[in-house]
């Protein structure tokens, strides 16, 4: 389930439909676009720190 549910948040489609929710659920435009970019400075460090599968260290 774990790994199914990391595969889901790599794909776009599963933020913009995060998103939509958030905004069904009641949250304002603003609020949705500053926890998208809090998750989008999490993701480029984690991108930065973790190597690729293969790659030289």
């Amino acid at each position: 389930m774990k790994k199914w549910i990391f595969k889901r948040l790599r794909e776009p489609s599963s933020w913009a439909g995060l998103g939509a929710l958030a905004l069904a659920a009641g949250a304002n435009v603003e609020q949705v676009q500053a926890v998208g970019q809090i998750g989008a400075g999490i993701f480029a460090l984690l991108a930065i720190g973790i190597g690729e599968r293969g790659g030289a260290a």
